[in-house]
């Protein structure tokens, strides 16, 4: 009977070590995880902010060209083919 005991105890033992290690292993693994997928996040986040910046210069750059005129006028005369008032325009013929 006394061996049966010390058998049943030292079993009940390890399995109660055993829980004891392995509940906040799971708990802190999965609070780890949720901690690195965060930082993941953030780091993606910051990396689209970088670029969403980058892109708002880009087209700061492009209202402040427009609102001087400069690009509006280069695109008329390069596409349009217009002139200023008092300009003399020259044809060259094709070959």
């Amino acid at each position: 009977m006394k061996r049966y005991r010390r058998r049943t105890s030292k079993k009940f033992r390890w399995i109660i070590i055993i829980a004891v290690i392995t509940i906040p292993l799971i708990y802190f693994s999965r609070r780890f995880y949720k901690y690195l997928s965060a930082r993941y996040e953030e780091k993606s986040l910051k990396k689209q902010i970088l670029i969403l910046q980058a892109e708002n210069e880009v087209l700061k750059n492009r209202i402040h060209q427009y609102k001087r005129g400069t690009v509006l006028e280069a695109n008329a005369r390069d596409e349009l083919g217009m002139i200023r008032k008092g300009e003399k325009v020259y044809l060259v013929p094709k070959k």
